[in-house]
């Protein structure tokens, strides 16, 4: 269950903790973990400019990071990978990891020529391709859970577990089919001991289908990073239904994500808690918005505040921190 922070609890020791920050990059991908060892994975690195790379950085700073060890590509889309060549003058990246590069994108032919040129100079030699099934090999502490990234989903593919649980008995609905790179889009499960995390950066709703239908290859998730922003064009409600997530984090923009309906479809399932904003999405009503302590930035120009998770050294309780708000409004969940 989730309830404020009591103050006086025994002082967790940050080099055993998994961190997770939602940078806000206004409606781009920017999710920043660092896990126990003080490994760090960047999944997505914003849109183009001088921004988005200015606040990942100062966000990699304040958790201490001198370099990003590995930056995770989910797709081709200028606000997912567009600040790669702005990002590594500000801090040094390590690896790159991505589903590998196309000669075109259809979808962008008028800055992918450009952008994809500034992301094979600065991974030039350090780049990785990464396919459903693949894990990103990651530092483990001597004792304590063990951290894990798997990707379970890319070019439009998923991954193969012929163990995996039954899914919905019902093969889910359809939408047209989506030409675009979006659907393309290496998602990934982090787990550190019982504690999962799901990412699927921009999959849309007929990928996400299949990775619930006939077996569900993803299991039960803590934490659910709204698919492609919280936009109802992802977020297939058999999939959530399946992965029965305790809490969800947008990663949106003030006119972009945290659709009604994904709200909505979220609130009626079974166990789950509570739902976080990276900004108020200002062209819906309060009522289908999460409530203002669950808000980082209420207001269209912000102050670029994000979202903090951070679990503890057993993985069985992680506490939210949203933005700027007091202590007394930090909040934590118990793993049932």
């Amino acid at each position: 269950m989730i309830g404020f922070l009591l103050l006086g609890l025994a002082t967790i020791v940050p080099s055993q903790t998994l961190k997770i920050e939602f940078v806000d990059s206004e409606g781009g991908g920017s999710t920043l973990i660092v896990t126990p060892t003080g490994e760090s994975i960047l999944i997505d690195c914003g849109n183009p400019g001088n921004r988005d790379a200015e606040r990942i950085a100062k966000a990699a700073k304040k958790l201490g990071l001198e370099r990003i060890d590995h930056l995770v590509v989910t797709h081709w889309h200028l606000d997912h990978y567009g600040g790669a060549g702005t990002l590594v003058r500000k801090i040094p990246v390590n690896h790159f990891w991505d589903r590998g590069i196309p000669d075109s994108l259809p979808d962008d032919p008028t800055n992918y020529p450009v952008l994809i040129a500034a992301y094979k100079d600065v991974s030039k030699g350090k780049r990785n391709t990464l396919k459903a099934g693949d894990t990103v090999p990651l530092r483990q502490t001597e004792s304590g859970p063990r951290v894990r990234l798997s990707c379970v989903c890319g070019s439009g593919v998923p991954k193969i577990d012929s163990k995996a649980p039954a899914g919905t008995s019902v093969k889910p609905s359809q939408m047209e089919p989506d030409p675009s790179d979006n659907a393309m889009s290496l998602g990934f499960v982090l787990e550190f001991g019982d504690f999962r995390f799901l990412d699927l950066g921009d999959l849309t709703w007929n990928k996400e289908s299949i990775l619930v239908y006939p077996s569900n290859l993803l299991g039960k998730i803590d934490v659910y990073q709204s698919t492609h922003h919280g936009l109802e064009v992802s977020n297939h409600p058999d999939l959530m239904r399946q992965i029965s997530p305790t809490i969800a984090i947008f990663n949106n923009g003030p006119r972009k994500g945290a659709h009604p309906r994904v709200i909505r479809d979220l609130r009626r399932l079974d166990h789950f808690e509570q739902i976080f904003q990276i900004h108020k999405n200002i062209t819906a009503p309060d009522s289908d918005n999460a409530p203002p302590t669950h808000v980082a930035n209420p207001a269209e120009k912000c102050q670029a505040l994000g979202i903090n998770l951070e679990v503890d050294p057993t993985a069985n309780h992680y506490t939210v921190k949203v933005g700027e708000q007091p202590k007394e409004h930090r909040f934590t969940v118990s793993k049932k």
